[in-house]
């Protein structure tokens, strides 16, 4: 009896480890079959999706910058292919010891000279930024060779991940020329992703710097493409996915400019590299600059070179002394010297203080005394009126205009035909403002100082001494008095159009100050023009032009004891019926006339092909 329980409490101890394993079996059974079914029907659209990505790779396509042209068609800016190695995120390993396979093969690679082909630390940073930039090529190597290329293209069962791209890179054909009117582009920076104008920009984009190529960054782009495109096991494009269009990348705009090819060679010509100064050609008639130089000047190539060359090159542009990346046509500041005696007699004669034919009664004897300053005069004119004044360049005449008209009238002068404060709005950033000064804002200016506003400063601001003006308004200024029209906004932008050549847009002139006074104010003011270079004793007779009236004002400008003034030039041709004003400035250089006159003739005769008889 006792054995026969005993078989009976085995029995059941299997049944119920059957049962238990039995129970086991169908649970097991059961989760599988939910895990299934969540993963067949529930989750089914995100698995496909997910399954489509082990096998296609998006890729963005980056639709070509728009060209820049001169005024005739000239290519100043175009697109070059450049071969560039990258990563492609979707493509790498996934796992750690994978994606540090790929990076010590890459640094593996030697070049012909036997030396390590990748920088490290650039390769490292592509990994980096590779954990959120998935959709594009993350460049490591620009602008590589395409023996470089194939030495790649060997390693590529060793490179999961690692690609080749052909990108479009920048290339100014001309150099140095007319480098700080058009700019040059480089990968957007940290600071630019963080402000309300670059919306929807992505690091790693290239966008344009300084210039034109960063006032019309949003013009030049163009919209981008996508593709897919299937991949092997090891991450590599085997061809386009079929079933699924793509979108091809839409060109951006290119941009006509109103720069006058000849006539900026000219100008570069005529300013050596190695000085400081700056040129400006205009026409008056509607705004539009024909010509901008400013000096030193630099390549804007070199921003398009691989990492090293272009760290090199910007390296010597930063640290360079004689500050080349600063456009001073349109942003350094300078006292306007005797060109502003133009708006000082201006200011005269429309006010009914100055007249053609009044004489005041300290003729010139080199010098004027004010109280218990004497005020020299850089030479012995005599007894003068206004045109022989501005013909000799008289200080004396104008230190008794001055006190005369008083800095109120002259200045509203000054702000009708372009000078002052508020800025002219050409289409390139980096202009700075000028600065006429009166009582009120002489004081506010110079209270760290203790300076206060005196009388006696009417002397020095009636002759140009103490104001501020950048060339461009210069060039506005005078081009604005010999038309007598209004002030129109200078620009570059002539029109843009798409990659068929219609023109999407059209530039409007615009005018922004009256630049108008009365006609016998003109007159005069042009008479005097006239004579300054065309007749006798004229300051700037060395830019007459033969069959061509010529009217302009020179000025040397004071700005540090005992160095030489800076050199001012600012011209109109033809006088009677302007087409072009132009406003040199060389720094430190000397007299305006003996300087400055010879740069702007030289424009000028290229301006109406004219040949130079020296």
């Amino acid at each position: 009896m006792r054995s026969s329980s005993t078989d009976n409490e085995i029995l059941q101890r299997k049944n119920w480890s059957v049962l238990v394993y039995m129970v086991g079996v169908v649970v097991l059974f059961g989760v599988l079959l939910i895990r299934l079914f969540v993963l067949q029907y529930v989750h089914y659209d995100e698995n496909m999706r997910r399954s489509d990505n082990n096998r296609l790779r998006r890729v963005d396509l980056v639709a070509d910058r728009g060209f820049i042209y001169d005024r005739n068609g000239e290519v100043l800016v175009r697109n070059r292919p450049s071969y560039q190695i990258a990563l492609q995120a979707g493509s790498l390993p996934r796992s750690k010891s994978g994606k540090d396979s790929v990076f010590r093969n890459l640094l593996k690679i030697r070049n012909k000279s036997g030396e390590r082909m990748f920088d490290s630390l650039a390769v490292d940073t592509a990994f980096q930024r590779s954990l959120w930039i998935k959709n594009r090529p993350i460049r490591f190597y620009e602008d590589a060779s395409q023996e470089q290329v194939a030495v790649v293209e060997e390693h590529s069962s060793e490179l999961p991940g690692v690609v080749t791209v052909i990108e479009s890179r920048r290339e100014y054909p001309y150099g140095t020329l007319a480098s700080h009117v058009l700019g040059y582009t480089s990968e957007i920076t940290e600071d630019q992703l963080k402000l309300p104008e670059y919306e929807g920009y992505t690091q790693g984009d290239r966008v344009g710097q300084k210039g034109l190529e960063q006032a019309y960054d949003k013009d030049f782009r163009g919209k981008d493409g996508v593709k897919l495109v299937e991949v092997n096991a090891s991450g590599r494009e085997v061809g386009l996915f079929q079933g699924v269009d793509g979108q091809d990348p839409v060109p951006g705009l290119s941009l006509v400019t109103t720069i006058d090819l000849k006539l900026q060679k000219a100008a570069e010509a005529a300013i050596p590299d190695s000085a400081r100064g700056a040129l400006v050609a205009i026409d008056p008639r509607n705004g539009e600059i024909l010509a901008m130089v400013s000096s030193p000047r630099l390549d804007p190539n070199i921003f398009s070179l691989k990492r090293r060359e272009r760290n090199k090159g910007w390296a010597q542009v930063a640290l360079d002394s004689l500050r080349p990346l600063t456009n001073r046509a349109i942003s350094g500041t300078y006292p306007p010297a005797s060109v502003f005696k133009l708006v000082t007699a201006g200011a005269g004669l429309e006010s009914g203080l100055l007249s053609e034919n009044k004489y005041y009664p300290k003729p010139c004897s080199g010098g004027y005394q004010y109280g218990n300053r004497y005020q020299k005069c850089w030479g012995y004119h005599g007894n003068l009126n206004v045109v022989n004044a501005l013909r000799l360049s008289c200080d004396v005449f104008f230190y008794q205009a001055g006190l005369d008209i008083d800095m109120e009238r002259i200045n509203e002068f000054g702000r009708r035909f372009g000078l002052g404060e508020e800025l002219l709005g050409v289409d390139i950033p980096g202009e700075r403002a000028g600065w006429l000064p009166d009582s009120v804002s002489f004081n506010k200016r110079n209270k760290r100082n203790g300076w206060q506003w005196a009388r006696g400063l009417i002397l020095n601001l009636s002759i140009g001494q103490g104001q501020i003006v950048t060339p461009l308004q210069q060039a506005v200024l005078v081009g604005a008095l010999a038309t007598n029209k209004g002030v129109y906004r200078p620009h570059f932008m002539k029109e843009l159009r798409d990659a068929q050549g219609n023109v999407v847009r059209r530039y409007e002139p615009e005018i922004i100050r009256p630049g108008k006074m009365k006609a016998e104010t003109h007159r005069v003011l042009m008479n005097a023009m006239d004579s300054v270079v065309n007749h006798p004793g004229g300051t700037g007779k060395r830019g007459a032009l033969p069959g061509i009236k010529v009217g302009a004002k020179t000025g040397s400008g004071e700005w540090k004891r005992g160095e030489k003034t800076h050199a001012w030039y600012a011209a109109v041709a033809p006088l009677e019926n302007p087409e072009i004003a132009v406003a040199v400035i060389m720094e430190a250089a000397g007299g305006g006339g003996s300087v400055s006159a010879p740069i702007a003739k030289k424009v000028l005769m290229a301006y109406f092909n004219l040949e130079d008889s020296h």
